[in-house]
C-alpha cells in the first residue's frame, strides 16, 4: 500500500491525501503497531545515547557552565523542528517521512537528497554509538580488543533490528525506561547534593557555575561552538519520522508522542547537565569518556560507578536500537521511490525490511572499521559530521513545512492540528540552523565534519541530477 502511494506521489506531485483517509488506512494496516508509548520511547531511545553521555563532555569543555544555555537553545530548536515534522506526519504518515514531504513540496531532487543524507547521518551516528559502546564495555573487559567488542555489539543490534515492529517496540520501551529512570535518579541525587542535604558530601554551592573562569569561560563563542554537539544529542528523536509509517491512529498518536518527547528530553538534558557542571569543575569533565561516570568518582561514590557505566551502555544500545529502526526504513522508502536499488524495498514475513537492514549493517561495519584505522579524534569528527548532516535535514524539514502550509492552507478536505506561529517559528528555526552550521567553522574538529557533510551532500545532488533524475517522469 505504502509503495503504491509513494509511486503516486512521484508521478503526480500535486496529489493530496486527507488526514482522515491516511488515519483510516494506517489504522487498518498491519504496520500500525506503535501506540503513544511505543512512539515516545522510540524517540527517547533515539535521542538519549552517546550524545548526552559521551559527546556532552566535549561540549562542556567548549562552553563551560554556559553549556546549560546551549542545551536550552538546542531544546527550543529541536522542539520547533519536531512540531513541524509532526504536523506533516499527521497529514501523511509514511516511513519515508521528511524525505517524501521534501520530494512532494520541494521537488524530487530534495526528496532524494534528504533521504540519503538522513541515511548517511544514521550510519555515522550508529558508528559513533558503536565505538562509544565498545569503549564502555572495556570498563569491565579492559583486555578485550575494541574491534571484537564492536562485532558482538553489532550482531546484537542487528539481531534486534530483525524483530517485528511490536517486539522491537517492547525491547526499546524497556531499554528507554531504564535509562530515563537512572537519569532521573542522577538529577534527584544531584539536586540533593547541591542543596547540601546529602550526608558526608559538602555542596560546592555556585562555585562551579561562577568560578573557574565564570559562566562564560570561553565567551559567547564557546556557546556557539558547543551547539553542534548539543544538537547531536537531540537529533536522534528524528527517528519518529520514519516510525510514523508504523503508527496506530496517527492523528492523535503523533502529536501526543512529540509533546511527551520534548518535555522528557528537556527535563532529562537540562537536569543532568546542570548537575554535572554544578558538581564538577567544567575543565575536569573528560572529553573522551563519560562525564557521569567521572562525576561519581569525583564525589567518592566508587561503588556505583559500575552501575552507572552499565546504564550508559544500555542508553547507547537503546539509541543504536532506535537508529537501526529508522535508517533501514528510510532506505526502503528510497527504494520504493526508485531512488535506491529496488531489491532494498522488500520486506520479509515479519514485515521487516531485511535487505535494507543488512545493507545498512554492512555500511555501518565499514565505517566503524575505517574509524579504527583513524583513531585520532575520530569520535569528534564523526559526531560533527553526523550533527551537520542531521542539521541539513532539519533545514530541509523547516523549508518543506513552509511550502506544505502554503500549498495546503486553503484545502477544505484537510483537517489536521496546525502549529501556531506560522511562518515565524519556521523562519526562526531556519535562521538558528544557519547560524549553528556557520559556527561549525570555528572549531577544527567541527570544521572537518562540516566539510565532509557538505561534500557528501553535493555528491548526492550530483548523483541525482546525472543518474536518478531521468527516473522521474516530470523531469524535475
Amino acid at each position: 500500500m505504502e509503495k503504491n502511494k509513494n509511486r503516486a506521489l512521484i508521478t503526480n506531485p500535486a496529489r493530496k491525501t486527507t488526514t482522515r483517509a491516511q488515519a483510516r488506512a494506517n489504522k487498518n494496516s498491519p504496520r500500525g503497531r506503535l501506540d503513544v508509548l511505543g512512539l515516545t520511547m522510540l524517540g527517547i531511545g533515539g535521542a538519549v545515547g552517546s550524545g548526552i553521555f559521551v559527546a556532552s563532555g566535549m561540549a562542556v569543555n567548549q562552553a563551560g557552565p554556559a553549556i546549560i544555555l546551549s542545551f536550552i537553545v538546542g531544546g527550543i530548536l529541536s522542539t520547533l523542528v519536531m512540531i513541524m515534522l509532526g504536523e506533516m506526519s499527521v497529514h501523511e504518515p509514511t516511513s519515508g517521512s521528511f524525505s517524501v514531504y521534501a520530494g512532494e513540496y520541494l521537488g524530487p531532487a530534495l526528496g532524494f537528497i534528504s533521504g540519503w543524507i538522513y541515511w548517511l547521518a544514521g550510519i555515522l551516528t550508529l558508528s559513533t554509538e558503536m565505538v562509544a559502546a565498545a569503549l564502555t564495555v572495556r570498563f569491565w573487559l579492559p583486555a578485550w580488543p575494541v574491534w571484537l567488542i564492536s562485532l558482538i555489539i553489532a550482531a546484537l543490534i542487528i539481531g534486534v533490528g530483525l524483530l517485528n515492529v511490536r517486539a522491537f517496540a517492547r525491547v526499546e520501551e524497556i531499554l528507554s525506561f531504564i535509562k530515563v529512570g537512572v537519569l532521573l535518579i542522577i538529577i534527584i541525587m544531584g539536586a540533593i547534593i547541591l542543596s547540601d542535604l546529602w550526608p558526608g558530601i559538602k555542596s560546592p554551592g555556585v562555585t562551579n557555575f561562577l568560578g573557574h573562569g565564570g559562566l562564560f569561560p570561553h565567551g559567547f563563542t564557546g556557546v556557539l561552538t558547543s551547539l553542534l554537539l548539543v544538537l547531536y544529542a537531540y537529533a536522534g528523536e528524528q527517528v519518529i519520522g520514519p516510525a510514523t509509517g508504523d503508527t496506530r491512529h496517527p492523528v492523535n498518536t503523533i502529536p501526543e508522542a512529540i509533546g511527551a518527547i520534548n518535555i522528557i528530553l528537556a527535563v532529562l538534558y537540562l537536569g543532568s547537565i546542570t548537575v554535572l557542571v554544578g558538581l564538577v569543575p567544567w575543565a575536569r569533565v573528560p572529553q573522551k569518556a563519560s562525564g557521569f561516570v567521572f562525576l561519581f568518582r569525583y564525589l567518592g561514590m566508587y561503588a556505583i560507578t559500575g552501575i552507572i557505566n552499565a546504564v550508559i551502555l544500555i542508553a547507547i544500545l537503546s539509541a543504536m536500537n532506535s537508529n537501526m529502526y529508522g535508517v533501514p526504513r528510510m532506505l526502503k522508502s528510497l527504494a520504493e521511490r526508485h531512488d535506491a536499488p529496488s531489491f532494498l524495498a522488500k520486506n520479509n514475513r515479519a514485515d521487516v525490511p531485511l535487505p535494507a537492514v543488512l545493507a545498512s549493517s554492512v555500511c555501518l561495519l565499514i565505517v566503524v572499521g575505517v574509524s579504527y584505522l583513524l583513531p585520532q579524534n575520530i569520535f569528534a569528527y564523526i559526531a560533527s559530521a553526523s550533527g551537520v548532516t542531521l542539521l541539513l535535514n532539519w533545514l530541509i524539514i523547516a523549508i518543506t513545512h513552509i511550502r506544505f502550509r502554503l500549498k495546503t492552507a486553503h484545502d477544505p478536505k484537510i483537517r489536521r492540528p496546525k502549529a501556531s506561529g506560522f511562518p515565524y517559528k519556521a523562519a526562526a528555526a531556519i535562521v538558528l540552523l544557519l547560524v549553528i552550521l556557520g559556527t561549525a567553522a570555528l572549531s577544527v574538529n567541527q570544521l572537518v565534519g562540516l566539510a565532509v557533510s557538505l561534500i557528501l551532500t553535493l555528491v548526492f545532488a550530483g548523483f541525482y541530477f546525472f543518474l536518478i533524475r531521468k527516473r522521474h517522469p516530470a523531469g524535475t
